[in-house]
């Protein structure tokens, strides 16, 4: 049987112990619905503990005790490293221990995945592995980057970014989306897809939703593209065309098209139609909207236009997707 995933969540006084926690949780959950079994042990595809540099017990933001469940020492080699939001007030620089800022460093090189939550980006920048790196995290942070961390693009009205092996989310439920891309980057899109179904409202795909369908497109090393694909999943629902995408990275449309295509491995209105499509698959999925109403809220100009790109992407039209859907949907999603 493959071990379990080993996660360690850092936590610190002054952390957030609700999300910290909730990660934590996550995990579990997603063992158990892979499994249909709510015994923990027998269905853990992870493990996630509390980390900290010592034993004592941390003081969250709002005051109750978190005990770290193993030291920094006890770790030395974790899949993956979450560090939850922290309550950072103050726009001074948030200095970081030097044994915590040495073993983020350690991690990171022996191939752990490193995962900011909103204010916890803090604590990552200080260790320089976001230099020349798009994240996002609270907007209240915005100056403190720019004054402090002028090499990191720090990008707030984005929820999730996903570059290489870095990950930051910006809020809540993009939190979630990040817990749930380590779960499909370890065991696969289906398990991946019952946590977010399981996490997230059943009236609207989350907006991280897109990032994670085409995480698997960005790992190459063209960061000017993997910033043109960002801003699609952005703007992917708006009257967003290639012209306009390579504006955005001001390049012409003929080099803007080549470079895309060589790395990425599609044209860039491919990925824009691919990124409409997902969109959509997430919306007819849920009742209660029209083909009209799916395809103009997920960027198509109009219904025939969703079913033409539809049918290129997938193989198969709306109609018969909703329809399979609704029969199966750890199938179709």
């Amino acid at each position: 049987m493959r071990a379990p995933v080993s996660i360690a969540i850092v936590v610190g006084d002054d952390c957030w112990g609700g999300l910290a926690l909730l990660a934590r949780e996550a995990f579990a959950i997603a063992g158990t619905l892979h499994a249909r079994n709510a015994d923990l042990r027998a269905a853990e595809l992870f493990r996630a503990r509390l980390v900290a540099i010592d034993r004592a017990p941390v003081r969250s933001f709002t005051g109750p005790s978190l005990q770290p469940e193993a030291t920094l020492a006890d770790m030395p080699a974790p899949q993956a490293v979450i560090v939850p939001p922290y309550y950072l007030p103050l726009s001074a620089r948030q200095p970081i221990a030097s044994p915590l800022r040495d073993w983020l460093l350690q991690a990171h090189a022996a191939g752990a995945v490193l995962v900011g939550m909103a204010g916890g980006m803090r604590i990552l920048a200080e260790t320089g592995l976001l230099d020349g790196r798009e994240v996002t995290g609270n907007l209240s942070d915005q100056r403190v980057f720019a004054q402090h961390y002028p090499e990191v693009r720090f990008s707030p009205d984005v929820p999730l970014v996903i570059d290489g092996s870095i990950i930051s989310a910006g809020s809540v439920n993009p939190c979630l989306d990040a817990c749930s891309y380590l779960v499909g980057h370890f065991h696969g899109d289906a398990v991946a897809h019952k946590l977010s179904r399981y996490t997230n409202p059943p009236s609207q795909p989350s907006a991280g939703h897109i990032a994670l369908r085409n995480a698997g497109l960005k790992q190459h090393g063209d960061q000017r593209i993997r910033q043109a694909q960002e801003y699609i999943e952005r703007c992917f629902k708006q009257d967003l065309t290639v012209e306009g995408a390579a504006q955005r990275t001001a390049m012409s449309v003929r080099n803007f098209s080549r470079r895309f295509q060589h790395a990425v491995g599609m044209p860039p209105h491919i990925y824009i139609a691919r990124c409409r499509g997902e969109y959509a698959k997430e919306l007819l999925a849920r009742p209660g909207l029209s083909m009209l109403q799916v395809a103009l809220k997920s960027g198509f100009r109009s219904e025939a236009m969703m079913r033409r790109s539809f049918c290129q992407l997938f193989g198969v039209t709306p109609a018969a997707f909703r329809a399979g859907a609704a029969q199966s949907p750890a199938r179709y999603l």
